[in-house]
């Protein structure tokens, strides 16, 4: 297996915690007021690999503990499944992905968001 895989870097506010969603299972929630602007989640790198590699038994993973998705090279990325996975679709978000890519994720508060409130994303 020849991968570009990256150290994953996993940065979370610790105002955050996981619990049931009425959006849908599991959903990120805030336990004190975040102003907007405010970073919240920041995660770099991870595994990457081809599906060859997958297919012939090279990667082997726990695959409900880990979130993959595909680079724009066709590879495939993992890092494991914490608050980043558990964001929720909203129509009217109150988080935004300023990355945009696979391999990046950097969620920062739209708004003033209350304690108690889960965190929405907009999913294109």
């Amino acid at each position: 297996m020849r991968s570009p895989s990256q150290p994953t870097t996993m940065w979370f506010d610790h105002r955050l915690v996981m619990r049931p969603s009425p959006i849908h299972g599991v959903g990120t929630f805030t336990t004190q007021d975040i102003t907007a602007g405010e970073l919240l989640i920041l995660v770099t790198g991870g595994l990457i690999y081809t599906r060859e590699d997958r297919d012939l038994g090279r990667v082997r993973l726990a695959g409900e503990l880990y979130n993959e998705e595909e680079l724009p090279t066709g590879e495939l990325i993992v890092t494991p499944k914490v608050f980043h996975y558990y964001i929720n679709h909203a129509d009217e978000p109150n988080i935004v992905d300023l990355t945009r890519h696979p391999a990046s994720t950097q969620y920062v508060a739209l708004r003033d968001i209350r304690a108690g409130e889960e965190l929405t994303a907009r999913y294109l």
